[in-house]
């Protein structure tokens, strides 16, 4: 497929950081998205924090995805649309065109609270960590279903780090890399895993920072994560510690798939709002 760009940027129009106001690069990685992509964009677009730059990542897609693209060229900082090597390549492609101090990535089928950018902006100036991280809420065609927060103590166990909500400083990916591209469906918690194994400073929001669709979330492609989940952490701890929990964590994604789509659901509600409650926010970790 022939390479194509568009943007702000390729016309000359360029944002500039301040010390008070960081300039914010956000990412979208998208492969034939044409459902949802356009309400993905406007919820970065509407966001109420006005210094942020749009990168768009479209890995060769067949549908009309690259339609909605360009009907927004003139409000996304900058897009490319050509055939890459997965995800993880297209969100190394995002970073390494960012500008912005700060990056967040956001799906295609996700989408923005219209404050979101704001609030972790004023984290990154009050408390300087390197990562901001918060809640996201699942949604099931038109109606909320369950908020769930990132639990940033939790990820040497298992996923538990919404990657919609993740906001990272730049330096950090200079410093530590980026994605892993050898993981095809696991590539955010490789990342978070290595970069809490290195020591980097974690900061929970108590809010709710992005919204998924439950319907956009595979079976198939849960199980290959978790495998690669296995895979990231036998790097950092030993063969039975990984393979015990492991068993573990299949079990309970296997226990929560039941419980959301049962007349338990109420329970599995309330388990995650005395879950989320419990959590230790607003402060580094």
């Amino acid at each position: 497929m022939m390479k194509r760009e568009g943007g702000k940027r390729l016309n000359n129009i360029l944002r500039n950081p301040s010390a008070n106001k960081p300039l914010v690069s956000i990412i979208t990685a998208v492969l034939n998205g044409e459902k949802y992509l356009e309400h993905t964009i406007q919820s970065v677009l509407e966001q109420s924090y006005d210094n942020i730059e749009y990168i768009i990542i479209d890995g060769g897609s067949t549908d009309k995805t690259l339609e909605i693209i360009q009907q927004y060229d003139k409000s996304i900082d900058y897009w490319i649309s050509h055939t890459d090597n997965g995800i993880s390549s297209a969100f190394n492609l995002g970073i390494e065109n960012a500008k912005g101090d700060i990056i967040g990535i956001i799906n295609s089928d996700d989408w923005y609270e219209p404050d979101a950018v704001k609030k972790v902006v004023n984290i990154f100036v009050s408390a300087n960590p390197d990562l901001v991280c918060g809640a996201i809420q699942f949604w099931q065609q038109d109606k909320k279903i369950i908020s769930s927060f990132s639990e940033i103590a939790r990820i040497k166990r298992e996923t538990s780090i919404h990657h919609s909500t993740v906001f990272i400083k730049k330096k950090i990916y200079e410093t530590f890399g980026n994605f892993d591209i050898n993981y095809k469906y696991a590539m955010d918690y490789e990342l978070l895993l290595r970069y809490k194994m290195e020591g980097i400073k974690f900061y929970l929001l108590n809010y709710v920072i992005a919204n998924r669709r439950l319907e956009g979330i595979s079976y198939i492609n849960r199980k290959q994560a978790l495998k690669e989940t296995k895979l990231a952490r036998l790097k950092h701890f030993s063969k039975l510690n990984v393979w015990v929990n492991y068993i573990y964590i299949v079990v309970k994604d296997y226990a929560g798939r039941l419980l959301k789509g049962s007349v338990l659901l109420p329970l599995y509600r309330y388990y995650w709002m005395i879950k989320n409650k419990k959590l230790s926010k607003g402060q580094l970790s």
